[in-house]
């Protein structure tokens, strides 16, 4: 973790930013963060924090795959079912927490590909000069 603030920010004082400065993130990391420990505590009996790494992960993956589940494309009958299951499943904790999902998916991303750690990483020079580039294998001056 420490390699991701040599260049920049470190992610998480970024991540931090982005939350501090939303009041929209803000309600949805802490709706999201609490039903998270809800969900955890249901099925593994402890918080969320004080799970194995590998449980973090598999309770992750359930509220991605239910967030993805419920924005597919399907006929209107089904979203109404998963509409009412969705009021069923805010009760163990597991609806904000799949509400939570694409927010730090889309903030990690975010703070990642505007890193200057990921660019070097990614060998990415930079957005395009005015001249644009002289050649398609030889990186551009600076």
């Amino acid at each position: 973790m420490d390699e991701v603030g040599v260049l920049d920010a470190p992610a998480m004082v970024a991540l931090d930013h982005l939350v501090a400065t939303s009041s929209l993130r803000q309600k949805v990391y802490a709706r999201g963060l609490l039903s998270l420990d809800m969900w955890a505590r249901k099925e593994g009996g402890c918080k969320f924090a004080e799970m194995s790494s590998e449980c973090q992960i598999a309770l992750f993956r359930a509220a991605q795959q239910m967030y993805e589940e419920w924005t597919g494309s399907v006929p209107a009958i089904k979203k109404a079912w998963r509409r009412l299951r969705a009021i069923t499943r805010a009760r163990d904790g597991s609806f904000f927490a799949a509400q939570l999902y694409p927010q730090i998916r889309n903030d990690c991303l975010r703070v990642f590909y505007t890193s200057r750690v990921a660019w070097t990483w990614l060998e990415y020079d930079g957005p395009p000069m005015d001249k644009g580039y002289p050649s398609v294998v030889v990186p551009r001056e600076r």
